[in-house]
């Protein structure tokens, strides 16, 4: 049994608290902005399932932002995490590792495909995909209608 990725997605915020994950606005993978580079403050969240014979062991999470090229961009979020057995669990029972990061002031160069890749002891365990588009202003209407004319 290995380490596996429940979720991994996008959220406008989101925290860990007892175990839960508390979401606002989740699930996007579109991302509007008028003009690139820009700059975004968004959460990411991960729920790993943790196989019983990693238990009690430090592991190395890590999360990196590439772009469609493949380039790492400068996000590397890296921790190491020791997960062990709840007491009202059984023997070989695997653990669920919520974990919830948020980002503020990821800058973006330009629009495109970008993609979320979680690791784990460097093994890659899921990507998610975010689509960075630029918005067109609309301009407004100028004057009357036709309407109004003599």
């Amino acid at each position: 049994m290995a380490f596996e990725a429940l979720a991994l997605f996008t959220a406008d915020h989101a925290a860990v608290e007892n175990g839960k994950v508390y979401v606002n606005g989740g699930f996007w993978d579109i991302l509007s902005q008028p003009s690139y580079p820009a700059q975004i403050s968004i959460s990411l969240v991960a729920v790993i399932k943790v196989p019983y014979t990693a238990y009690l062991e430090d592991h190395r999470v890590t999360v990196e932002l590439v772009d469609a090229d493949e380039e790492r961009l400068p996000l590397k979020i890296e921790g190491n995490v020791r997960v062990s057995a709840a007491p009202h669990m059984n023997p070989g029972e695997p653990s669920t590792l919520p974990l919830a990061f948020p980002l503020n002031g990821v800058s973006l160069e330009r629009a495109g495909d970008y993609w979320f890749v979680l690791s784990v002891d460097e093994d890659e365990l899921a990507r998610y995909r975010i689509r960075a588009i630029q918005t067109v202003p609309v301009p407004p209407p100028t004057g009357g209608s036709d309407a109004e004319e003599e």
